[in-house]
């Protein structure tokens, strides 16, 4: 084997760990990127891998940086596969940044290609990324209507780690809806795929997160704190800022309920996290539950640096779907509907 085809494959195996929730740190991915050089495909594979190391830890800018340039040297190799999945990477990391209107635009261009070469895959992605934008909306019915066409699409392909995806953002727009069954019924199918034929680190504490979230809803604390302690330890062993924070918030609030004495420390350290990694929503719900802890402990001037984050939140700029935008999404949709149509006419024919 040459030492090209060998570095190729060593770079492929790295990058398919990466997308399941376990990326190199970014000093490890550099050195890859180093190693690399000269070669514009392997270049571009290894700007892939550093993406995802900086997404990992909410280092968003310099992710986008890093999948700009694997765009770019996709093109340039002409591997238009390669390229759909670093738009689709891109697009994810302008959402997870607070910019959903980039998202939109990234993930249009690489439906376009998709199509192109007939990446049905790739298409299934890109409706699970939409879904996300809604949710940013705070339209969870049109959130859910996305990921279940999405979870369809996945099922006709027999694909399993994008039917796990979908069953899970399935599961986490049914909790926000107030279905919990339907969330724990979605979090169980994703389990058996996880325990057979897929194997991601992020996806597997998300599992018991939900379990968590939802026992905490139905007033099964103590149950829900083991479930989200271990999340937590899940997203700690595997250095996931994004699951840490929201692990700890959650726990946090079932603390709170427990009247556990270790509710205030684990709440700051929990808003911490989501102030590192700039998840406002998040932010937003530490600084309600320290209010009410602090209250409780009769410490009122602790509550006003949380007061301060809460006002900030309200005046924080909020995105509207523009016109443009919305047409662009309705489109998806309904082209979306006559595919999968399409394809069950083809499957009974």
């Amino acid at each position: 084997m040459s030492d090209r085809k060998q570095l190729l494959h060593e770079l492929e195996a790295i990058a398919r760990r990466s997308a399941c929730g376990s990326p190199p740190s970014p000093a490890a991915a550099l050195d890859l990127l180093k190693s690399a050089q000269g070669d514009v495909q392997l270049t571009a594979l290894a700007s892939v891998i550093l993406g995802h190391a900086w997404q990992h830890l909410s280092e968003h800018h310099k992710a986008q940086m890093a999948f700009s340039t694997a765009i770019e040297g996709f093109k340039q190799a002409q591997r238009p596969k390669d390229e759909t999945e670093a738009i689709i990477l891109l697009g994810m990391s302008y959402l997870q940044s607070g910019e959903p209107l980039r998202a939109l635009d990234s993930w249009s261009t690489a439906l376009l290609l998709a199509r192109k070469i007939n990446d049905r895959e790739q298409c299934t992605r890109v409706y699970l990324g939409v879904s996300q934008v809604y949710i940013g909306f705070g339209d969870f019915h049109s959130a859910l209507s996305f990921n279940e066409l999405a979870l369809e699409m996945a099922r006709r392909l027999k694909h399993a780690e994008r039917k796990c995806e979908a069953l899970l953002n399935v599961a986490s727009d049914a909790f926000r809806l107030g279905r919990y069954s339907y969330t724990l019924q979605c979090v169980a199918e994703a389990e058996k795929i996880l325990a057979t034929s897929v194997s991601n680190k992020i996806w597997s504490a998300e599992v018991v997160y939900f379990r968590g979230r939802v026992h905490a809803e139905q007033g099964h604390c103590l149950q829900a704190k083991l479930e989200l302690e271990t999340a937590f330890q899940l997203s700690e062993q595997n250095e996931n800022l994004w699951g840490k924070a929201h692990a700890l918030i959650a726990l946090g609030e079932v603390l709170l309920k427990l009247n556990d004495a270790s509710a205030g420390e684990v709440l700051e350290r929990a808003h911490a996290m989501a102030v590192e990694a700039k998840l406002n929503p998040l932010v937003q719900r530490g600084s309600l539950a320290l209010i009410a802890w602090y209250e409780e402990q009769g410490d009122l001037e602790a509550t006003l640096p949380h007061y301060n984050w809460i006002l900030q939140g309200e005046h924080r700029a909020t995105v509207s779907i523009s016109p443009t935008h919305m047409n662009r999404i309705q489109h998806l949709m309904a082209r979306s509907r006559v595919r999968v149509l399409d394809q069950m006419l083809q499957t009974s024919s």
